[in-house]
């Protein structure tokens, strides 16, 4: 028997499993982060795609077998940073899907293989891998949390999926484990709050889609999207990319303006007309909220059975903003400009105020 040693489930026997993880195409999930550059931030956050895809076979496997296998490919198109290149390609004109990628990578990985590709997709979108308390949000946030060391708690992800089915494209809970599924949203809002939406973490994720940029004069978005991290890396050395030196070195760019999309713009223009537009980045924290697919068995919605997720609800719509940045040589003058370079800079209500 093949096990791996994982430290959040203890040894996992990939011995069902082996051809695939075992393909290139999957371990080139090894030199794939779960959390893109948060490592800036979070110095032990570099755990992998890899593992976490073992961790979301293994939660899976206690429902059904064949939904592990899906479990264990689920990820397997992501690019170089996860969702953080698929992003900057947007960003950059160049909208690129995973998720169709992973159903190409898959096909291909299984062409040969004892397992059938075509049952393996009827799995696609199942919600009990991808759904609101699915397995593979049950395995990230546990694992995202022991890596960064943001402490959420010990998520009972046994008892949930123990007391969860699937029904029409929703997950049916009992009402004796809401309780444990309110942890669970509770935990992912403080991930979303100190990890994924990190003000710092924001900042490099902005100013690597400007080094994206950079790479896309001497690779196509096809070829970006199909390296790893080495490669990745490698490729923004070669061409000198001054973005990847700052992020590399720690260079960041400083927050200087958080507010309302209006004014964010109104406060990068004004700066890039100054300054010059490689000197201001413009971004915003997204809302993390999504509607959860989650029913009670008397048919009411999680939404509907919980203040605790509704207040959830409203405090992560509160958190939802634009902000601009500055080359770190700026941040003192721009604190000397910011009583006239615009009204968003004096407003008592803008962020700026607040920064310094």
């Amino acid at each position: 028997m093949a096990h791996i040693r994982d430290p959040i489930h203890g040894d996992i026997n990939i011995s069902p499993v082996q051809e695939i993880v075992d393909h290139p195409l999957f371990q080139r999930l090894r030199r794939i982060s779960q959390l893109s550059l948060a490592w800036m931030v979070y110095p032990s956050a570099h755990h992998t795609r890899f593992e976490h895809s073992i961790g979301v076979y293994y939660i899976s496997s206690h429902i059904d077998e064949r939904l592990s296998v899906y479990g264990l490919l689920h990820d397997v198109g992501h690019g170089p940073f996860s969702h953080l290149t698929e992003i900057a390609l947007s960003l950059n004109g160049y909208p690129f899907d995973h998720e169709k990628y992973t159903e190409h990578l898959v096909k291909e990985m299984l062409e040969n293989s004892t397992f059938s590709w075509r049952e393996i997709l009827r799995n696609k979108d199942n919600i009990l891998v991808d759904g609101g308390v699915g397995t593979d949000r049950l395995d990230y946030l546990v694992r995202d949390s022991y890596f960064t060391g943001v402490r959420v708690g010990i998520i009972p992800w046994e008892r949930i999926i123990r007391h969860i089915e699937a029904e029409k494209g929703k997950i049916i809970i009992k009402e004796d484990i809401l309780s444990n599924v309110e942890h669970l949203y509770v935990a992912r809002f403080i991930l979303g709050d100190a990890v994924y939406f990190h003000r710092t973490t924001l900042i490099v994720d902005m100013m690597f889609a400007r080094a994206v940029g950079e790479l896309l004069n001497h690779y196509s978005a096809k070829e970006i999207q199909s390296m790893d991290e080495y490669s990745i890396v490698s490729a923004l050395r070669s061409i000198n990319s001054k973005w990847w030196d700052y992020i590399e070195n720690r260079r960041l760019y400083k927050l200087v303006f958080k507010g309302s999309e209006e004014e964010a713009r109104e406060v990068y223009e004004t700066l890039s007309e100054r300054y010059g537009e490689d000197n201001v980045i413009l971004g915003h924290r997204p809302a993390f909220y999504s509607r959860p697919d989650v029913f009670l068995e008397d048919g009411r919605s999680l939404l509907e059975a919980s203040p605790l997720i509704r207040s959830l609800k409203r405090a992560e719509e509160s958190r939802i903003h634009w902000f601009v940045a500055v080359h770190p040589s700026l941040r003192k003058d721009i604190k000397e400009l910011s009583t006239s370079v615009s009204k968003g800079f004096t407003s008592k209500e803008s962020g700026y105020s607040k920064q310094f």
